[in-house]
Parts: C-alpha cells; sequence; structure tokens
C-alpha cells in the first residue's frame, strides 16, 4: 500500500493535510475543480487551473512519481523551478501551483524497494 500526503503550506487551505491512498486511480489531478483529487479553492487559489497539475506513476519496482502541468496559465514549479517537461518527483518536494501560486509538500510511504502491492 502506498498512501501520499499533501500539506498546503500556503494559501487558502494552509496547514491542511489531504491523504490519498494509492489503489485503482491511475492518476492524481491538482486544480481547482470539484473532479480534482487535490482540491484548491476556487474562489482564493485564482492562481491555479480548474484541472492545473496531474501525478502519475509507475507499476515498476521500486515505484516513482512523476509531475505535469496540463497547460496551465500560470505554471508549475517544483523546489522554485518551473516545469517545462514532466519530472520525477521526490518525497518531500515543494509544488507550486502558479508563480505566487499556493505551495504543497508532497510525501508518500510504502513505495520502498520491496514488490510493491497497489490497493485496488
Amino acid at each position: 500500500m502506498v498512501r501520499m500526503w499533501f500539506r498546503h503550506l500556503t494559501g487558502a487551505r494552509a496547514s491542511q493535510v489531504d491523504s490519498i491512498v494509492l489503489g485503482s486511480q491511475s492518476e492524481i489531478v491538482l486544480g481547482r475543480a470539484p473532479s480534482a483529487a487535490i482540491r484548491f479553492d476556487p474562489l482564493e487559489d485564482r492562481r491555479v487551473g480548474r484541472l492545473h497539475a496531474r501525478i502519475t506513476w509507475t507499476d515498476e519496482d521500486p515505484i516513482s512519481f512523476l509531475l505535469a502541468d496540463l497547460g496551465s496559465r500560470n505554471g508549475t514549479f517544483v523546489n522554485g523551478r518551473l516545469l517545462t517537461a514532466p519530472i520525477v518527483l521526490h518525497s518531500g518536494d515543494i509544488i507550486q501551483l502558479g508563480a505566487l501560486g499556493p505551495e504543497v509538500e508532497v510525501k508518500w510511504e510504502g513505495a520502498g524497494s520491496s514488490k510493491l502491492q497497489l490497493i485496488g
């Protein structure tokens, strides 16, 4: 089982934490849309697109997580660097949605070197 945590550092949801157990879904979308798994305030976090960025993962051992911008107007940053292509995330990375937009720290556990079994 792999569990991911998204700790909101800034923005309307600052100090809140989202927790997701990976299961049969194939992606985690970050944005203001009601369908986003990691949802931002639609009124206060205006720099965040409705469907701003997406995290996908591999079935390899060990698992790896890829972050991609979904064509947002304001860009997606990881540890202060603008994404120009999908990148591999590391536990503890800071994702920022839009320049001066809200920041979240992403962490996970359960993605060790032994064969990973996703809950489904």
